[in-house]
């Protein structure tokens, strides 16, 4: 091997190390600054489901206090409870009426559509999060359903057969009216049919409810317990 060839084999050899070792120094700061760029969207992506979950606090305590305090009414009218603290306003609506609900998704359906949840790593989180906004209110809005088809009917059945309790007389106060009405559901049969259906549903819609919010509690205690990790120092 002459002096000449060992120069270029010596030169090229050392050219070959150096592109290669730029295309892989290259190679591991785009991966870096990947991998950067994938930790702050994920971050972002963790504010958003936390900020998200949490502005559905204040909706799931008010449903779950009416649906509490028509259950009592209905409980009460049926001689399941002592509860007297409504008056006969509030008697109708818990017996005429219903209380609706709306699951929120607005945030998880937007970061869904955009496909910023491939940023969470954690596949047991994204489970839970698909099965909370997917099915996680399903207990209450059946049970909702079945609540406003006993309404309807109940209303009906009073207004055909008892018109006077619909439109309540101002010659009697609250007590009277609702001690009225608890005599004429005494008699009736069919109208305490009714209403024991409807505390059915309504007691069902109240367990709903507060699994709901037991499982809405969880679902942010995790993203929070995440995010807390991320901004450790």
């Amino acid at each position: 091997m002459t002096k000449q060839f060992k120069k270029y084999a010596i030169k090229y050899t050392l050219e070959f190390v150096v592109i290669v070792l730029g295309i892989s120094v290259s190679f591991w700061l785009s991966n870096y600054k990947e991998s950067i760029e994938n930790n702050e969207k994920e971050i972002q992506v963790y504010n958003d489901l936390f900020n998200g979950i949490s502005s559905l606090d204040m909706g799931i305590k008010n449903r779950t206090l009416a649906f509490k305090f028509d259950l009592d009414i209905i409980e009460n009218l049926l001689g399941l409870s002592d509860f007297k603290n409504y008056n006969y306003d509030d008697l109708m609506t818990a017996v005429t009426d219903w209380r609706g609900f709306g699951q929120n998704q607005e945030s998880y359906s937007t970061l869904k559509e955009e496909g910023s949840l491939k940023y969470i790593a954690s596949k047991k989180l994204k489970v839970r999060l698909e099965k909370f906004y997917g099915s996680a209110g399903n207990g209450i809005i059946s049970n909702m359903e079945d609540d406003v088809i006993m309404q309807r009917e109940i209303l009906n059945y009073l207004n055909f057969n008892y018109p006077k309790l619909v439109l309540r007389s101002d010659e009697y106060d609250d007590k009277l009216l609702i001690l009225n009405f608890k005599s004429v559901l005494k008699k009736d049969l069919t109208l305490k049919s009714l209403i024991k259906a409807k505390h059915r549903f309504m007691t069902n819609k109240y367990t709903g409810i507060l699994n709901y919010d037991k499982n809405q509690k969880e679902l942010k205690g995790q993203i929070k317990s995440v995010l807390d990790k991320f901004n450790k120092p």
